[in-house]
């Protein structure tokens, strides 16, 4: 019985896993065809308000419903506190999800002009409306998984997003061909948040139902009285809120440059189509962000449960040993991304985005892939130790810090400035969440003759690239492309190549990789040659 049930959880993990990883995909790929419908000021339209629906989401996906399903496990198979529980968070949920709705719908122009822009109002309004379907959404979906069931989170998930993704797409093309203008094209798109969500509630309440004609635990019918409910929706908020703050760091991060990015500019004396253009181009950065973590977010959510049991059984050799592989493989990883994205940049700009307007900017922009990397990386480690508000404090803590910057760099550099404040702020986030690492488990997370192999690897992955760019220079889209990919292969079989010949990996790191015995066999022989 419980060998099932580890099974269980371990399918449904992997199945999380892919439809997390996909949802990613998705989210940035997109962006590519959508900036070359709208350009870079529909593009900036849409950026500016997107942040509000990744908060949606974030509640949706990451802290209501691993909270919820937390709480339904510590229940114990007791089925009227289970029934107690989910009764008192789904009215908290509905209490805080429709003030946000209604805050947001009503005070739509308010939020537009403190982002400068009036023309905002309506995509707002719209958007706000996914806060009236995130009670249900993130409900459900933690019902299911306190159920150890993770099928109906992984399958609503996937499908919300290709209908988003899809409407986005097909709605911006259509609002376009009958002449809309950017803002309305820009709610169009929107709105495609809305019928994903829609659809995802359909499948999720299905779910229920089939689950109820099969058995299962029903919410309703249960009527707790006062002492019983006390204090589990204050619970149940403080849990979430210090999950959800973690996993929408860079999404507060977005919503800082979007109150101050472009009205700091406009104030500054910089015309307001040259200003939104500016912003357009630098939230190209996102997408490119976007897909530069999914390998560390994969990464993190296949070598976290090990630490975690490692904590568990208290093997404290094993657990050292465990976080100090996970933070080199992020180093290295995120490491290889982060140099071989600002190397490539150049082409990388035009091949997607048709220009390289902004190329420098991006390039001081995608330090945060390596910085973000290890703060996934390390604030999961944290919250395994069960130090939920360490890197929650961290991450207000450094959204103080970039909004500071922001106001201080930007009226200089422009979006040069906020570049650089995204970084600053997430250096201060990895700071804290280090040093408390650090507080719980004595570990040399590295050593000088890594950094050194892994900056020579580095700088030999660089050669191909940059040669390239220096003397054969391709000016067109189509030769960018070729440039940009031809690059990143090279430069990418050079940076493995010398990582296995120079033993940047230990034997015993290989077990913990994707083709872990081919990669080790490749290594002995380049070894011995």
């Amino acid at each position: 019985m419980v060998e099932r049930s580890i099974k269980n959880l371990m399918h449904g993990a992997l199945l999380l896993t892919i439809a997390s990883l996909v949802s990613k995909i998705l989210s940035a790929v997109y962006r590519v065809p959508f900036q070359n419908l709208v350009g870079d000021v529909g593009f900036y339209i849409f950026q500016q308000v997107y942040p509000i629906y990744g908060i949606a989401m974030t509640l949706a996906l990451g802290g209501f419903p691993v909270v919820v399903s937390k709480m339904m496990a510590e229940a114990e198979q007791d089925l009227r506190k289970q029934r107690i529980i989910l009764q008192s968070v789904y009215r908290t949920l509905k209490v805080l999800c429709f003030s946000l709705f209604g805050i947001l719908f009503l005070g739509a122009g308010l939020f537009a002009n403190l982002m400068g822009d009036s023309e905002l109002s309506s995509p707002i309004r719209v958007i706000s409306l996914v806060f009236l379907l995130t009670p249900q959404l993130a409900f459900l979906r933690g019902y299911f998984q306190g159920q150890e069931d993770m099928r109906p989170t992984a399958v609503s998930q996937t499908v919300e997003q290709i209908i988003r993704v899809s409407i986005i797409l097909l709605g911006s093309w259509l609002a376009l061909r009958l002449g809309e203008t950017l803002s309305e094209t820009a709610s169009f798109a929107m709105s495609g948040a809305v019928f994903g969500g829609l659809v995802a509630v359909f499948l999720l309440r299905r779910f229920y139902k089939k689950r109820l004609s099969e058995g299962g635990l029903k919410i309703w019918g249960t009527f707790p009285n006062r002492t019983e409910k006390k204090g589990i929706g204050r619970e149940f908020l403080r849990q979430s809120l210090a999950i959800c703050t973690v996993s929408a760091m860079l999404i507060l991060f977005q919503l800082a440059d979007s109150f101050q990015v472009y009205r700091l500019m406009a104030e500054n004396g910089i015309p307001e189509f040259t200003a939104k253009s500016l912003k357009g181009i630098y939230d190209r950065g996102q997408p490119i962000l976007q897909l530069g973590l999914v390998l560390s977010s994969g990464l993190a959510l296949a070598l976290v449960p090990m630490i975690t049991a490692a904590r568990v059984k208290n093997e404290r050799r094993q657990l050292a040993r465990s976080v100090k592989l996970a933070v080199k493989l992020t180093l290295i990883l995120s490491g290889a991304e982060t140099v071989g994205l600002i190397i490539i940049m150049r082409p990388l700009n035009q091949m997607l985005f048709e220009t390289s307007d902004g190329t420098f900017v991006l390039q001081m922009f995608i330090p945060a892939v390596l910085l973000s990397s290890l703060i996934i990386m390390v604030s999961s480690i944290l919250q395994g130790f069960g130090k939920l508000a360490v890197p929650a404090v961290a991450v207000v803590v450094g959204l103080i810090v970039k909004i500071l910057f922001n106001s201080w760099l930007v009226p200089k550099w422009d979006t040069l400035g906020a570049a650089i404040s995204t970084s600053v702020g997430l250096l201060v986030i990895l700071l804290i969440c280090g040093y408390a690492l650090k507080q719980n488990l004595e570990v040399g997370f590295t050593n000088f003759h890594t950094l050194l192999k892994l900056g020579l690897a580095l700088l030999f992955m660089c050669v191909i690239p940059v040669c390239w760019e220096l003397f054969i220079p391709f000016e067109s889209r189509l030769g960018s492309a070729v440039q940009a990919i031809g690059g990143s292969l090279l430069g990418g079989l050079v940076f493995l190549l010398f990582t296995l010949r120079y033993r940047l990996l230990e034997a015993q790191d290989f077990v913990y990789l994707p083709f872990g015995s081919k990669l080790y066999g490749l290594s002995r022989r380049l070894i011995k040659k």
